[in-house]
């Protein structure tokens, strides 16, 4: 399973992830990981989630994303989740069509049973709002 919020800078899409990363790690029989940008959620995270700082591995595209959460599944057969904060801002590619992208990772969840969900700023959407591939 995907699932991705939406919505401008500030309408707290992060807030919303990582309350659904802590409750998730909660009832997880397995691993949480989350991704970020920073280390800003090192201590608002339990020490159950993994926090991966993913400046720190220079990420720049859609393509490299995909094969960096590819390598986190592969070597971790007991990962259930992964959450990925500030999604256009690692890939920083602003032209990279967001549903083509999950539609990759919908199948990589498929191939592996790993559960992906992402936080992506769009400039239109004012509410935060959350989709499901």
């Amino acid at each position: 399973m995907v699932e991705y919020i939406t919505g401008i800078n500030g309408t707290g899409k992060s807030r919303i992830l990582s309350e659904a990363a802590i409750c998730t790690a909660m009832s997880s029989k397995g691993n949480v990981i989350y991704v970020d940008s920073s280390d800003k959620l090192s201590l608002a995270l339990p020490a159950s989630i993994r926090l991966i700082n993913a400046s720190d591995y220079e990420i720049g595209s859609a393509s490299a994303l995909y094969g960096f959460l590819t390598g986190l599944c592969v070597s971790d057969y007991d990962l259930t989740d992964v959450f990925v904060d500030s999604t256009l801002e690692l890939i920083s590619n602003k032209d990279t069509e967001i549903t083509d992208f999950m539609e990759i990772m919908s199948k990589l969840s498929d191939r592996t049973g790993v559960d992906f969900h992402f936080s992506v700023i769009d400039d239109y959407e004012r509410e935060p709002v959350c989709y499901t591939v």
